[in-house]
């Protein structure tokens, strides 16, 4: 199983900390995207899983076989960008939803915090996110190209941002442990996940999971810490 890390293509989205949009409809960013699409090709997965809800499974595919016969565009998404061109290439009948929603809530972690008497938390919080911000920032220029975007996402670097979950965990109190119950919960919807994962994972198979890059951390040590699944790095295919 092989969980390459991702940006969002369209931009935005509901994380904490949002990338911008780039045009990746253009020629040197399709080119860009041809020479990413090439390293995972190199892997051979026989299996291509996105981060979409498994009810919309049957309409997406609809579309990318639309889009295998010749009958559909791709959209901007990395769903379609990387997923549905890597697998009509490999001649796949169908790709895989595994997302399982979820989300945080902030205002109520920082609020639990300061009723604590904590607002030393947020502050470690607030500078823990700056460089985070700022790396990101790097990361967007439009300089880089898409494979050394993912090249960055995949590396090591990115580990340490999951560490800021920590100090969310620590926001609350004896009565409101607010941090508490929202990492429950994003611990939880990476369990979930796996398990959607591990569920499409038969004896054989070769996976390849899409997934936006803040997931990445705890899907790596999900399947690698799993008896019965074998982990593989991006950066062997991305390098």
């Amino acid at each position: 199983i092989l969980v390459l890390g991702s940006f969002h293509f369209t931009g935005g989205g509901a994380d904490y900390i949002n990338g911008e949009a780039i045009n990746i409809m253009d020629e040197q960013r399709q080119a860009e995207i041809d020479s990413v699409l090439t390293r995972l090709e190199a892997f051979a997965p026989n299996k291509i899983l996105v981060e979409l809800g498994p009810e919309y499974e049957d309409s997406f595919n609809a579309r990318y076989r639309e889009f295998a016969a010749g009958e559909r565009e791709l959209g901007v998404n990395e769903r379609q960008q990387i997923g549905w061109a890597l697998a009509a290439r490999l001649g796949h009948d169908q790709l895989y939803a595994i997302d399982y929603s979820g989300g945080m809530d902030f205002d109520a972690m920082f609020a639990a915090a300061q009723e604590a008497g904590r607002p030393d938390i947020v502050e470690d919080f607030n500078q823990f996110v700056a460089p985070i911000q700022a790396y990101m920032a790097e990361a967007d220029d439009p300089s880089h190209s898409i494979l050394e975007r993912f090249q960055t996402l995949n590396g090591p670097q990115e580990v340490e941002f999951h560490h800021l979950y920590l100090l969310l965990a620590q926001m609350g109190h004896a009565d409101n442990r607010a941090g508490a119950d929202n990492m429950t919960q994003w611990w939880g919807r990476n369990l979930h996940i796996f398990a959607n994962i591990s569920a499409e994972a038969l004896p054989g198979d070769r996976v390849l999971v899409i997934y936006g890059s803040g997931h990445k951390y705890l899907l790596d040590q999900y399947v690698d810490n799993a008896p019965n699944l074998t982990w593989v790095d991006p950066m062997d295919y991305l390098q």
